[in-house]
């Protein structure tokens, strides 16, 4: 019995000595993370909508460590954050030891994309599209950010799901689509109804029936199913 109790002992000693050297690493991670997250403010400015996201690459169980008598101690290899960067954390107190923490380091960006497959000329809203947030390096072409942006446009084309919904993939007026033609004279604006004839984004031109009046204009794209023309 006496020997049964004692080998329980020295098993829970084991495995609370295996649990700390594992929370440890954790502590050494978290070290580096915070290293990095701070050289990286120091040096480089976020704009207001940037997110940075530091994460250590987990350490090997098969490294286990004293807890540092001392305050940790860490240098940026190279002294130069990249995407893949490494840091050495050192320990100088009582029982030296060093190790090098890899981590990832992404600037993430918001980003809309489709919540479920997308069919052409369908209609987006916040049932469809939500708003993320991605690594800047894996973004590519010309994205939204702002949900209300969207909402009410409609698919140019099909669209998989969780894809990043781009310029290419929508339009806020589309051929078709009854449109408010607001002419600009002297200072007076003259609203008018029509049809679109071409689809276009804001800041496009497009092509647009005056229902009134038969005739066919050019105008520009100033909001949802709306279309600014200047005489």
């Amino acid at each position: 019995m006496i020997r049964i109790i004692f080998t329980f002992i020295l098993l829970s000693l084991g495995t609370s000595y295996s649990f700390a050297a594992h929370n440890y690493s954790k502590d050494i991670e978290n070290f580096a993370e915070t290293l990095v997250f701070k050289k990286y403010k120091e040096n480089f400015v976020l704009t207001e909508e940037q997110k940075l996201n530091v994460t250590a690459i987990p350490i090997t169980n098969r490294l286990t460590f004293e807890p540092c008598s001392t305050p940790l101690q860490g240098n940026i290899v190279g002294d130069k954050i990249k995407n893949k960067t490494s840091v050495k954390v050192y320990c100088n107190g009582d029982k030296q030891w060093d190790v090098y923490v890899r981590l990832d380091v992404d600037v993430l960006m918001p980003v809309i994309i489709s919540q479920r497959a997308l069919s052409k000329g369908e209609l987006l809203d916040n049932n469809n599209i939500e708003l993320i947030y991605k690594a800047k390096s894996q973004i590519r072409g010309t994205i939204f950010s702002d949900l209300h942006n969207l909402i009410g446009t409609r698919m140019k084309r099909n669209l998989a799901s969780k894809k990043n919904i781009q310029h290419r993939d929508i339009c806020y007026v589309c051929e078709d689509d009854k449109v408010t033609i607001s002419a600009i004279k002297n200072g007076l604006i003259i609203k008018a109804s029509g049809i679109a004839l071409s689809d276009g984004n804001i800041g496009n031109t497009v092509k647009v029936k005056n229902l009134r009046t038969q005739r066919i204009i050019i105008g520009t794209v100033h909001a949802l199913n709306e279309v600014y023309v200047t005489f």
